[in-house]
């Protein structure tokens, strides 16, 4: 299965053109009460891995959500949507078995992780001015993850390649702000806290999903 950044950027494109058709034509009917964001960031996660050295993982994030407010004015608030894409791949060094005759033997590997989060929730948002609007929202998220980890000099007999995908269910809380340069487009900056785990039984064990995430990226409002 693909792991690439650059096999997921144009899913991104995609998936941002589809939000920003979608919401312009339900925004024809709903009073311009959408909000999409398209956003690019980092996420850091914790090695948990006695058996892998190295610092802790540092993920590339991209994706987008759409906000639907059920109220107009300086005080919003409504549901939200959105899916975020996690990637990091990393040379690392692997304490495996050197064989029958025991010990243990450093090897280097090449560790790919692909996270897909899908997230709804409600959220509130405040608007002082016409071009400021702050928002604040939370509820559950289903997390998607995919872990390869590939030899990347000779190795043991008995290892070989590994991959393995897992699930994990959580919540998630987050922040952000937009500044509108006209009355359907800006900028956005945030962030957000997750909680979840996933399970990679025979790569890694249990990886705790923790932690804030940055993010910046375009704001569309309909």
């Amino acid at each position: 299965m693909p792991t690439r950044p650059q096999l997921w950027i144009p899913l991104t494109i995609w998936l941002a053109a589809s939000l920003i058709w979608v919401a312009a034509a339900c925004a024809q009917e709903s009073d311009r009460s959408w909000t999409g964001h398209v956003v690019y960031g980092q996420m850091t996660i914790d090695n948990d891995d006695a058996q892998v050295d190295g610092e802790d993982y540092d993920f590339t994030i991209f994706g987008v959500d759409a906000q639907k407010s059920f109220r107009q004015g300086g005080i919003q608030y409504g549901v939200e949507v959105g899916a975020l894409f996690s990637l990091d791949s990393s040379l690392r060094q692997f304490a495996a078995s050197s064989g029958s005759g025991g010990g243990t033997a450093a090897i280097s590997v090449d560790i790919s992780s692909f996270l897909m989060d899908y997230f709804f929730g409600g959220y509130m948002s405040i608007e002082p001015v016409r071009w400021l609007r702050l928002y604040a929202g939370a509820g559950p998220m289903l997390i998607w993850g995919f872990r390869d980890v590939e030899p990347a000099e000779p190795l043991p007999e008995q290892y070989t390649k590994e991959s393995e995908s897992g699930v994990g269910v959580g919540v998630y809380g987050r922040v952000g702000v937009d500044i509108l340069f006209t009355d359907w487009f800006g900028l956005v900056a945030g962030a957000r806290i997750t909680k979840t785990t996933l399970s990679f039984d025979e790569t890694a064990g249990e990886i705790d999903i923790e932690g804030v995430q940055y993010y910046g990226g375009l704001a569309f409002h309909f």
